[in-house]
C-alpha cells in the first residue's frame, strides 16, 4: 500500500497517587501497510511538550513499537506479557524507562481504525502511574 495522508486524534489519560491528567490533540500524518504491520507517523504538537519530535508507530497484531525523533528520543515498545526496559531522552538527559503493557488493540485497515494502549511506566525507578493512549486515524480528506 502507499502512503496515505490522515489524521490522527490522539487521546492520552495519565493516571498518577498524585491524580489524573487527560490530553487530546489532533495530528496530521501518515499511514502505511508494511507485510505484517502498519507504519504510522507524525509530528508532535507544542501542546504534547515534546518539542521539536517526530513519532512513529509500528503496529503489528500483538506488539507496537514507538519511536520518538528529535528533542525527545525513545524506542518503546508495547507488548502484553513482555516489560520493556528503554532509555528516554530530553535536552535535560536521559532517564532510564520501564514499560509493562496491560492491554494492546490494533484495529487498522487502509481506511484507518483505531489503537488503544494501556501501560504501566516507571521512570528512573519510579512508579509514575498507569498511561492509557487512544489513536483515531482517519484519511485526510475525511477530516
Amino acid at each position: 500500500m502507499e502512503e496515505r495522508s490522515v489524521i490522527i486524534q490522539l487521546k492520552t489519560l495519565q493516571r498518577r497517587p498524585e491524580g489524573t491528567d487527560a490530553m487530546e490533540e489532533k495530528a496530521e500524518g501518515s499511514l502505511r501497510r508494511e507485510e505484517e504491520s502498519w507504519l504510522l507517523s507524525y509530528r508532535e504538537s507544542t501542546a504534547s511538550g515534546l518539542g521539536d519530535t517526530r513519532t512513529s508507530l509500528r503496529l503489528e497484531k500483538d506488539r507496537a513499537t514507538l519511536v520518538r525523533e528529535g528533542e525527545t528520543a525513545a524506542q518503546m515498545v508495547f507488548q502484553v506479557g513482555s516489560p520493556h526496559l528503554c532509555r528516554y531522552a530530553t535536552p535535560y538527559g536521559e532517564v532510564p524507562m520501564e514499560i509493562r503493557t496491560l492491554r494492546l488493540d490494533v484495529d487498522l485497515s487502509e481506511l484507518g481504525g483505531k489503537v488503544f494502549i494501556i501501560y504501566k511506566l516507571k521512570l528512573g525507578g519510579a512508579d509514575v502511574g498507569e498511561n492509557r493512549l487512544r489513536l483515531t486515524i482517519t484519511p485526510a480528506n475525511e477530516g
